[in-house]
């Protein structure tokens, strides 16, 4: 039976332990047992009573992501579900060859500091690319209501027009991409 796996990824201070902080204490492991895969220590900790039902374990190099170990936690704690809170510093590629076959990515999320993106875009262009290129969400936070969001919505599309795009102004004020990409033609010609 395949293992749901919502994978949450992003750059560090980028609000992943928050949103997955929220999920929980929202009840999103309250029926099934979770297994929760930290794989970077923060400054944000993981709130104790939202670990109800809530496995967690540490990857602290990503050496460790082998097929072993994935089997091994499967086997120690039998997770109905799985999150997994990805290093921002490490492909991708590493873990989705690592994880089995029946740990099937239901959902992926990637969280951005808007307020640093176009800087490590600037300076880690390979792992910006890496993160945008399977997400279902990007989600930029900390975005200021007068900040510019053309440049983060070319990058995005720059290298993928699969992703919704949300900006986080904080609270319960988000808003969703609008903008309208150019054709690459002349309708009117």
């Amino acid at each position: 039976m395949d293992i749901p796996v919502y994978l949450i990824a992003g750059f560090l201070d980028a609000g992943k332990t928050n949103f997955i902080n929220g999920i929980l204490k929202d009840g999103f492991a309250a029926e099934d047992k979770t297994l929760l895969i930290c794989c970077e220590e923060g400054e944000e900790e993981y709130d104790p009573h939202g670990l109800f039902n809530v496995f967690t374990y540490t990857v602290e190099d990503q050496a460790e992501l082998t097929p072993e170990l994935f089997k091994k936690l499967e086997k120690q704690y039998r997770p109905k579900q799985v999150i997994i809170e990805y290093n921002g510093m490490w492909m991708l590629q590493t873990l989705f060859n690592a994880m089995p076959q029946d740990w099937v990515i239901y959902q992926e999320l990637l969280f951005a500091d808007a307020n640093t993106f176009l800087s490590y875009n600037a300076n880690m262009r390979g792992l910006v690319v890496d993160k945008l290129n399977t997400p279902e969400l990007v989600v930029f936070n900390r975005m200021p209501k007068d900040m510019d969001k053309l440049p983060l919505h070319k990058i995005v599309r720059g290298v993928s027009r699969r992703p919704d795009i949300a900006y986080d102004h904080g609270g319960d004020d988000v808003e969703y991409d609008d903008i309208e990409d150019p054709l690459p033609f002349d309708v009117n010609a």
